[in-house]
C-alpha cells in the first residue's frame, strides 16, 4: 500500500490540470497570478518514531505543517523559494511522547491554471526529535530532505485550499544495541488554508 501511494499520487497531480482547467471559470483564468503565499494546515506522517526491543517505528504521528513561498526576481512565475516547518506529536503511551520537527528550505515549480496551482518542491534542512523518543540517539539533530507535490485548489485569487504529500528522509542514529532499526524515510499528508497575495 505504501509503495504504491506515490506513483497514485503523482498521477493525480499530472491528470489534475485536465479536469481543473474545465472547472475554471472564464473571469477566474485572467486572474494575476499571486506572488506570495502563506500556508497553515494539519499533517499526518504514516510511520513515526517507536521504542522496542527490535525496531524504532510504529503507528501514526499527527501534527502541523506551515509554508510560505517568496518568488525568485527575474525567473518568472513558475519558481518560488519556499520555507517549510512542521511538528509531529505522539502521545500514546505513559512514557513515550515523541516530539518531531522539521525546519527545511528549497525550490518549488509551479504551473497556475485560473485560481489553481500545482505544485513539486524539492527541501532540505534539519530535524530535531526529543531525546526520550528512541534510546541512546547519537544526536537529537540531523539533517533531513523531502520531496513533494501538491495543489492549491482556489476559490479566490487571494484564498486557496492545499492538499499536499511527500516523502523525507532523516538519518538519525541510536547506539542502543537493541534498537536494530530507525525508520529514517516515511510518507507525510498536509492540509489547510492558504493566503495568496
Amino acid at each position: 500500500m505504501r509503495k504504491s501511494f506515490f506513483p497514485v499520487l503523482l498521477i493525480m497531480a499530472l491528470a489534475a490540470p485536465t479536469c481543473l482547467c474545465a472547472q475554471v471559470p472564464e473571469s477566474a483564468r485572467s486572474w494575476s497570478v499571486p506572488n506570495f503565499t502563506l500556508y497553515g494546515g494539519f499533517s499526518y506522517v504514516f510511520r513515526p518514531y517507536d521504542r522496542n526491543s527490535t525496531n524504532a517505528f510504529s503507528g501514526g504521528m499527527q501534527g502541523w505543517d506551515a509554508a510560505a513561498t517568496v518568488p525568485l526576481p527575474l525567473v518568472g512565475n513558475w519558481l518560488d523559494v519556499k520555507g517549510d516547518v512542521s511538528g509531529f506529536y505522539r502521545n500514546d503511551f505513559p512514557d513515550f511522547h515523541p516530539r518531531d520537527y522539521f525546519f527545511l528550505f528549497g525550490p518549488q515549480v509551479q504551473t497556475h491554471l485560473g485560481a489553481n496551482t500545482i505544485f513539486a518542491d524539492g527541501l532540505v534542512g534539519s530535524s530535531h526529535l526529543n531525546s526520550s523518543a528512541i534510546p541512546d540517539l547519537k544526536s537529537n539533530n540531523t539533517l533531513a530532505v523531502s520531496a513533494g507535490a501538491g495543489i492549491d485548489i482556489g476559490f479566490t485569487r487571494d484564498f486557496a485550499w492545499r492538499l499536499k504529500g511527500d516523502f523525507y528522509n532523516t538519518h538519525y542514529a541510536s547506539t542502543n544495541n537493541n534498537v536494530h532499526e530507525i525508520v529514517n524515510s516515511n510518507w507525510r499528508l498536509a492540509t489547510g488554508p492558504v493566503l495568496r497575495w
